[in-house]
C-alpha cells in the first residue's frame, strides 16, 4: 500500500510516494524529514524530536522502522537510514559498506575488504573488515558480517578517501593494505591471498611510502617478508634498489619464517639474502600471484 503523509507540508507539489512499504503518519514524518535533510545517520534523541514524542514511544518508533527496513541499527541509540532511492524493495543489506562506515569512528576499511575496493583481489568476501583505535562492541545482524580490528592509536595511519556509489569511504591506501594483509593474512584469504594482493599492487605502489610504513609499523620480520616477496613475485615490476636496501636484514637478525608458523610450521629451505625460512610451499605461494 502506498502512503503519503498528509501532515508534511509539501506546498503545491504532487503527493510524495514514500515507498510501497507502509508507514504510519508519525513514521513518515521522521523518514521524510531525514530524506529532506539528506541525513543518513539519526540518533534516538533526534527521532524523539522529529516525531514530537516521548522517549518510550521514540524507541518503539525506531524499532518499527528497523523492522520495515527504513532504518538500520548501527550502535547504541544510533540508526542508519535506507534511502528511498534504493527502491521500494530495498532490504537492510542493500549496501554493507555504507552500513560499515557508520559503525564506529574513527575507522578505515582494511585487509581483504580494502584489497577488493582497490581492485587487488578477485575474491569478494562476506566479511567486511574495519580497523579502529576505539573500543567498540558494535555489531549488526544480517547476511553481511563485520569484523572490527582494534589497533594502537600510533598505528592508525595510512588511509585515504575512496568514492563508491556516491558514498565516501575511508579505506587503507594501497601501501597500508599490502602491509596489513601480510601482517594478518587470515583476513586476506590466507598467505597466498596476501601474496596475490602484493603482486597485483606492485605497478601502482609508492615504494618509498611502503618502506616508510613498514618501518613505522615496527618489526624487522615484516620488512624482510615484504622485500623477499617484492623481489620474487611479478619480477618484471622491480622495486627500486634503494627500497630493497632499506628492507634488507641486518647481520645479527635471526632467521624468521616466511609464513605464519601456525599454518606452515617452521621448516623449509633457507634464503640467505633475506634470512627467511621458506616454509610456504611454492605451489601455494605462486598459485594465484602473477609471476611475470
Amino acid at each position: 500500500m502506498r502512503y503519503h503523509n498528509s501532515n508534511v507540508n509539501v506546498g503545491t507539489t504532487p503527493p510524495v510516494l514514500v515507498s510501497v512499504r507502509s508507514l504510519s503518519g508519525t513514521e513518515a514524518r521522521v523518514i521524510l524529514a531525514l530524506e529532506a535533510r539528506r541525513q543518513d545517520e539519526v540518533t534516538l534523541d533526534e527521532i524523539e524530536a522529529l516525531a514530537h514524542v516521548r522517549r518510550g514511544f521514540a524507541r518503539k518508533l525506531a524499532h518499527g522502522l528497523v523492522v520495515k527496513s527504513w532504518l538500520r541499527r548501527v550502535g547504541r541509540g544510533r540508526y542508519l537510514r535506507t534511502p528511498t532511492s534504493y527502491g521500494p524493495d530495498a532490504g537492510p543489506e542493500a549496501d554493507p559498506l555504507r552500513i560499515g562506515r557508520h559503525l564506529v569512528r574513527p575507522y578505515y576499511f582494511a585487509y581483504g575488504t580494502a584489497a577488493e575496493l582497490w581492485g587487488l583481489s578477485l575474491h569478494p568476501g562476506r566479511t567486511y573488515y574495519l580497523v579502529t583505535p576505539s573500543r567498540t562492541r558494535a555489531s549488526v545482524s544480517g547476511a553481511a558480517r563485520f569484523h572490527m580490528v582494534r589497533t594502537d592509536p600510533a598505528r592508525f595511519f595510512g588511509f585515504a578517501d575512496l568514492r563508491r556509489r556516491g558514498e565516501t569511504l575511508i579505506v587503507s591506501d594501497r601501501e597500508r593494505t599490502v602491509l596489513d594483509c601480510l601482517r594478518r593474512p587470515e583476513y586476506a584469504g590466507g598467505f597466498a591471498g596476501a601474496a596475490q594482493i602484493l603482486a597485483r599492487a606492485k605497478a601502482k605502489l609508492a615504494w618509498g611510502r611502503l618502506a616508510a610504513y613498514a618501518a613505522r609499523l615496527g618489526g624487522r620480520s615484516l620488512q624482510r617478508r615484504l622485500g623477499y616477496l617484492a623481489e620474487t613475485l611479478r619480477p618484471s615490476v622491480a622495486p627500486p634498489p634503494a627500497v630493497l636496501a632499506r628492507l634488507r636484514p641486518r647481520p645479527a637478525d635471526a632467521w624468521v619464517p616466511l609464513g605464519p608458523p601456525r599454518m606452515y610450521g617452521r621448516s623449509g629451505p633457507r634464503n640467505q639474502r633475506w634470512r627467511l625460512l621458506l616454509n610456504v610451499p611454492e605451489r601455494e605461494l605462486f598459485a594465484e600471484a602473477d609471476t611475470q
